[in-house]
């Protein structure tokens, strides 16, 4: 069976769960996620493995691990001692 060839617009990742569950569901087209469900099946009891098709993978996993978060507002300031701290650590510095 070949892999079904999809545009990026039609590689789509569908999350679904209700407030009674405890389990959410995954299906999604994106490599990168695949490979981290994969990852996860093989180190977690809690995911499973529902369906894999051409280029898909439906996993079920715990709703708690769903996670929606904006990403993190540095001041000038905490940017350039984060920015520091890093080169430090790059130099060896640690």
């Amino acid at each position: 069976m070949s892999e079904v060839k999809l545009t990026t617009a039609e590689q789509e990742t569908i999350i679904t769960f209700s407030n009674a569950d405890k389990i959410a569901s995954c299906y999604t087209y994106d490599r990168r996620l695949i490979k981290k469900l994969d990852q996860l099946n093989a180190e977690h009891d809690e995911v499973s493995l529902v369906r894999r098709g051409d280029g898909f993978v439906e996993y079920t996993l715990p709703k708690t691990w769903i996670k929606i978060n904006a990403p993190r507002k540095l001041t000038e300031e905490q940017r350039q001692n984060l920015a520091a701290q890093a080169r430090k650590y790059l130099q060896g510095g640690a």
